[in-house]
């Protein structure tokens, strides 16, 4: 035993460096975006099925080829993997939030296991561990590029269903994009309970079951549909009812019901799952094998583990830590001595109108602050002299690693457009000197069928060019050339002013000029007071940075 953790030492070593890597830089999106918030389990999912599989790799007849270690299609198979390490800590030490990196460090990081196993224990075994082991990826958050059309999409079809089923229930309603008005206000359909969470939870647990069961693969690919159905079903039924809810209690009441509503509907969507799995399993089983006794049944044969060149495992180990070791030190010098030529910039910070008489500070919703995790946050409402009503969101957050991840995660196009609202114009990106302060401020026209508004979004960094802002904030020419300007974890600030009741972008430019002349202060933070006169209705956000736009006063979130 002791031999045998000696020759495995350092290439589980190695092979632990990259999990621990990989699951701590998700980790971050699982505690922070609801929507993913299922990935904290799937590690603890991963490592049972891998004892399933390795208890029956254990038993399995050996493989003639696997005493060959080291033979060449593994090798380069394996190192194949291990160099993209390379380009991929570069990039993901600059820009941690870029989904694709997390995708190609997730692959990359299962890639170089699977390598290690066939390398050392045979191609046999590769197969065999191959599904837990890859079950991990199903916790990496998807690239923006299709996650975005599946929410917007998903949304407005829950919100279409909802109306109709209300319609047939003889309660009255009004679709505005995402968002119901019933008689006693607004309900939102989140972007975390537009179907999307449901599509992505339903996934994972389908893949899990037909592993646990070990269903044939026709079987476990119709599973998966079966299940999005199924699951799609339940969350339109919650939102009705929340919905009804708000009919006839007020908007206020859905709070009371919507966590029991949303974990409720997850258990009976998840039992009812285990048990169509369950059947299919059962039906496999009578056609397959009569006499087995259950899905964890193991055949032995009483054969065990092929014999090891010990030596060699020893060298691939060291090689695969020693190369792992090599870029650790590589990005940490690089970087460092990218962060020599950032100059520091001055603070500053965003002050509201409180002295206009119709200005009112808000509290932040509890979501949004945990998913953002800012350091410093505002949001508040004012009108204007001219009649158009203003709301603003400012938030800062320190220097630290987080900073980049949650200041860069969230925009208008994310956000706004997860609310049934479309880009008319913008993304245009424009450049303001404020008392001797560059701030890259992006231009957008939002519209649905009753409103138009005009939104201005500023993600500053401290010590950043001018060339490190482009047009798009995710544009990849931009996330790449991250890699050049330094890590993303300098502080950061973000603002956004929205301007409803304008319908002239460069009016609402020139207003929005002015007021940052008078909002931004080059000096410390100052506390905040609330005013409480006057009485505006107040936007109260259901996604980060995203408002509603219709002046009608309650709104609840589903």
């Amino acid at each position: 035993m002791k031999k045998n953790l000696y020759v495995w030492g350092v290439v589980l070593m190695a092979l632990v460096y990259l999990w621990v890597r990989l699951i701590n830089n998700l980790r971050i999106e699982w505690a922070t975006d609801p929507q993913y918030g299922y990935g904290l389990i799937v590690p603890f999912l991963c490592g049972g099925l891998f004892l399933r599989r390795y208890a029956s790799a254990k038993q399995a007849p050996p493989n003639p080829s696997a005493g060959k270690i080291l033979g060449v299609s593994s090798v380069i198979f394996t190192w194949l993997f291990a160099l993209c390490y390379l380009p991929v800590r570069l990039v993901e030490a600059a820009t941690p939030e870029w989904r694709i990196i997390q995708w190609v460090f997730g692959i990359m990081t299962v890639g170089v296991t699977l390598g290690v196993i066939w390398t050392t224990l045979g191609k046999r075994w590769m197969t065999e561990l191959a599904f837990p082991i890859s079950f991990i990826l199903v916790a990496i958050p998807w690239p923006t590029l299709f996650e975005a059309p599946i929410i917007q999409g998903l949304t407005h079809f829950s919100a279409l269903v909802v109306m109709q089923m209300l319609y047939v229930a003889g309660v009255p309603a009004l679709l505005h994009g995402n968002l119901i008005q019933v008689a006693s206000g607004i309900v939102g359909i989140e972007e975390a309970c537009s179907g999307i969470r449901s599509f992505q939870t339903s996934l994972m647990t389908c893949l899990f079951l037909g592993e646990f069961f070990r269903l044939r693969i026709p079987w476990r690919i119709l599973f998966i549909p079966a299940g999005f159905l199924l699951a799609l079903i339940f969350n339109i039924g919650r939102m009705f009812f929340l919905t009804m809810i708000a009919a006839r209690n007020g908007v206020a009441a859905i709070e009371s019901y919507h966590d029991p509503a949303g974990v409720s509907t997850a258990l009976f969507c998840t039992a009812i799952l285990w048990l169509l799995g369950y059947w299919l399993w059962r039906r496999q089983n009578a056609e397959t094998s009569p006499h087995s006794t259950g899905p964890n049944k193991v055949v032995s044969d009483g054969t065990s583990q092929p014999g090891l060149n010990s030596s060699k495992v020893q060298y691939l180990g060291w090689a695969l830590a020693g190369w792992l070791a090599l870029v650790e030190v590589g990005v940490h010098a690089w970087y460092y001595e990218r962060d020599q030529h950032i100059h520091k910039s001055p603070d500053w910070t965003f002050q509201f109108p409180s002295e206009n008489p119709s200005f009112k500070s808000l509290a932040i919703d509890e979501t949004t602050r945990n998913l953002l995790r800012y350091d410093q946050g505002k949001e508040g409402t004012w009108t204007a002299p001219d009649g158009t009503f203003w709301q603003a969101f400012y938030f800062d957050w320190r220097p630290g690693r987080v900073a980049g991840y949650l200041a860069k995660r969230h925009t208008p196009e994310i956000c706004l457009t997860a609310m049934g609202l479309k880009i008319e114009e913008g993304p245009q990106l424009s450049f303001l000197d404020v008392h001797g302060i560059e701030l890259p401020i992006r231009r957008y026209v939002f519209a649905n069928d009753t409103s138009r508004v005009q939104v201005f979004h500023c993600r500053w960094e401290s010590g950043a060019s001018r060339d490190a802002y482009v047009q798009n904030e995710s544009a990849r020419y931009n996330l790449v050339r991250a890699v050049w300007e330094g890590r993303g974890d300098r502080g950061q600030k973000v603002f956004e002013i929205i301007v409803s009741g304008e319908t002239d972008p460069e009016t609402a430019w020139r207003d929005v000029t002015n007021q940052l002349e008078q909002s931004i202060s080059v000096m410390p933070a100052i506390p905040q007071t609330s005013s409480t006169s006057k009485s505006t209705a107040p936007i109260k956000t259901s996604a980060v940075f995203s408002a509603r736009v219709l002046p009608i006063p309650g709104k609840g979130g589903l």
